[in-house]
């Protein structure tokens, strides 16, 4: 009798056991909703921050076509405003590098820095127009109109010449009008597909796959955080990954006063998507919060006792403090007082452990993209 009761006990255990779907490390696969993060995400960020983004380079092309129709003092005030919006508009969109951004590598044409001034003044002398080309990244773009607005004289005036009594004016004015057409027609595609489809093919691939969308997604998301933010923004400038610093390869570095506001953004919109916070408001959805809030994950050691969501939240936090810290030209915060670039660098460092190891581990999630920069 007591082996028959042995045996059914062993039984019982092996039926249990094949019941569960288990991970290497034995416990149980989730079972979480990842069609509802999708739905967020699409309905509440990527459109409406695609949207925005959509119209601000519809202002853009207006006062573009104004300045070079009358270029002067107040058309040249006006479209150099227009710009910063846009590229303020664009930090909330870079991240959704997927679909048909990721295909045309709409990151790459929109901004690429630093901007190829040489490249550029060639262009304009030979009347070459032409944008699409991999190795034209550095000739077009929001850094592009950087120099094309802000860098081409330290003197207001000098600048409204180039477009105005230069002898080639009407090149440059040709130019300028190019940029800003190629950045709409970039955004249109991914826009457009969005619209005709791409949403219904990105919700439905719900699975915890390579291909699924929520991997594809946080791997996007994981690599504009550490490689667009941490190091393009911060790291390279301040010389993490030299034994030098650059000043000159600051964001906005011909505008002057624009690239800590970039950043800023940039971090806004990095927070504010793993929380889920809808773009146009203060409402928040399934994200990738939730979600690690559903796995009940911790940190790792001496953080142990405290969710992951909430470590990953404070450090956003403390990151936006280090930023807050800094000079509004990062260029001359380089120069002045380069440690509290290094300062913000090792912020926004933090987050990238936490994210890109610890939360992918409790996701199940793999990344896809190489490291190359000695991080």
């Amino acid at each position: 009798m007591r082996m028959i009761k042995l045996l059914l006990t062993m039984v019982c255990v092996v039926l249990y056991s094949c019941g569960l779907d288990h991970n290497g490390d034995n416990t149980p696969v989730d079972e979480y909703d990842r069609k509802a993060i999708l739905v967020n995400w699409a309905d509440n960020l990527i459109l409406p921050s695609l949207s925005n983004y959509k119209s601000k380079l519809e202002v853009l092309k207006i006062t573009t076509n104004d300045f070079v129709t009358t270029p002067n003092t107040v058309s040249l005030t006006v479209v150099r405003a227009k710009w910063f919006e846009a590229y303020k508009s664009y930090q909330y969109v870079a991240m959704f590098n997927i679909g048909k951004a990721d295909e045309i590598q709409l990151s790459k044409y929109s901004n690429t820095y630093p901007t190829g001034v040489a490249q550029i003044n060639a262009k304009i002398a030979s009347g070459d127009y032409n944008l699409e080309g991999a190795s034209f990244d550095v000739v077009q773009g929001f850094p592009a109109l950087d120099y094309m607005l802000f860098g081409l004289s330290s003197d207001t005036n000098e600048i409204i010449e180039f477009y105005s009594t230069h002898a080639d004016a009407v090149k440059y004015r040709n130019y300028l009008t190019a940029l800003v057409n190629r950045l709409e027609f970039l955004l249109n595609q991914v826009y457009d597909d969005w619209q005709s489809g791409y949403k219904t093919t990105f919700i439905s691939k719900s699975d915890n796959t390579s291909s699924g969308s929520v991997n594809r997604m946080v791997n996007a998301y994981i690599h504009f955080y550490e490689k667009d933010i941490r190091t393009a923004k911060i790291g390279y400038p301040a010389g993490k990954f030299s034994d030098r610093t650059y000043p000159d390869k600051v964001e906005a570095y011909y505008s002057k006063n624009y690239s800590k506001e970039l950043v800023q953004e940039a971090l806004n919109a990095a927070h504010n998507f793993f929380e889920g916070k809808y773009f146009d408001g203060n409402q928040y959805g399934p994200s990738l919060k939730s979600y690690l809030n559903y796995l009940d994950k911790k940190g790792n050691n001496e953080e142990g006792t405290q969710l992951l969501s909430n470590l990953i939240i404070n450090q956003f936090n403390i990151a936006h403090h280090a930023v807050d810290e800094m000079l509004p030209d990062l260029s001359q915060q380089v120069i002045i007082d380069n440690t509290k670039m290094t300062a913000t660098f090792n912020a926004l460092q933090r987050n990238v452990a936490y994210m890109k190891s610890d939360m992918t581990s409790a996701m199940s999630i793999s990344i896809d993209y190489a490291d190359t920069d000695g991080d």
